[in-house]
């Protein structure tokens, strides 16, 4: 009875603060919540949402986690070196995000799930679910958010002519690809590394924001594994024996190439990509969550190593 009473509650007060709303109401992944007005001190605490802010002109009033930003995010804008740091992506500070007094503060729904109601109470607060539990698109959804930030912010041309930057990259690399007769090859996109003394192979599925990506540019995905949360799956280096395709791209760091290992060696000289001198070491850093800006610089990256430019 207490959770029937504590839900109808709820309920009573959500539907009250729809109505009560003067400004727009925002339907996100932890609710709706109402913004009034166009937001001009947004905090981000993931750096997908500073990557939208930047690529819409605007800079973070706060963000999480700059240092680590500055090491993964590679796009051509910069970020200003006065915009403050909230702490942790995992554990923001709430006093320093306080201390902003933002008006608008974005973060993905999986990591403010418990402090989403003090953050509400900070400023209005919208949670977006990157990783659709559904399997479908990941970038799909990226674009989605973005666009949805753009309009929040009174960007929404902006955030439509950087949609069409965009795409107009991918075309440009899918004409590369045709005029070196390699459009529609297959490839697979991994990330490796040593997790507890163990060699470890993220693998991205086709519902992977990075996988996505390039099939837009004219690349098919060989590894059919069934779409996953995250968009990878997750394997032992015994796996290598199992991939089957013309291209390989692999991200390691420089002092953690698995691939190296002697123990490693025969499978690694026995995948075809390697022995038809396609196998594609990318950066270390290549960031395979972010946005359009993101987007562009992994489609960059990628045709530079294919075609040596």
């Amino acid at each position: 009875m207490k959770r029937l009473i504590s839900g109808f509650l709820f309920i009573l007060a959500s539907l009250t603060a729809a109505q009560a709303c003067t400004g727009r109401l925002v339907q996100h992944a932890l609710g709706e919540t109402c913004v009034v007005g166009t937001p001009k001190r947004v905090v981000a605490l993931e750096w997908t949402y500073a990557e939208y802010l930047l690529a819409l002109g605007l800079q973070p009033a706060g963000m999480a986690d700059i240092r680590g930003y500055h090491e993964w995010v590679k796009i051509p804008v910069a970020l200003d070196r006065s915009v403050p740091d909230v702490g942790t992506r995992q554990q923001p500070s709430l006093e320093r995000i306080a201390a902003i007094k933002p008006d608008l503060i974005l973060a993905p729904s999986f990591r403010i799930t418990q402090t989403y109601g003090r953050l509400s109470q900070i400023a209005p607060t919208i949670a977006f679910n990157p990783f659709p539990e559904d399997g479908s698109s990941q970038f799909a959804r990226v674009l989605q958010d973005f666009q949805t930030v753009a309009e929040l912010v009174g960007k929404g041309d902006q955030g439509r002519r950087v949609r069409v930057q965009m795409e107009a990259r991918f075309a440009q690399a899918r004409q590369l690809l045709q005029q070196a007769k390699r459009s529609g090859e297959s490839f697979v996109l991994v990330q490796a590394f040593t997790s507890q003394n163990v060699g470890t192979m993220r693998l991205f599925t086709r519902n992977s924001i990075a996988s996505e990506i390039l099939e837009r540019i004219g690349l098919k995905n060989a590894w059919s594994d069934r779409p996953q949360l995250y968009g990878y799956s997750t394997l032992g280096l015994e796996g290598l024996a199992s991939i089957r395709a013309d291209n390989f791209f692999y991200i390691v760091q420089d002092d953690d190439n698995v691939f190296l290992n002697p123990s490693v060696e025969p499978l690694w000289k026995n995948l075809e990509p390697v022995k038809n001198n396609r196998a594609y070491r990318l950066s270390g850093q290549t960031w395979t969550f972010g946005g359009p800006l993101s987007a562009e610089t992994l489609v960059n990256a990628v045709i530079t190593a294919m075609l040596r430019r």
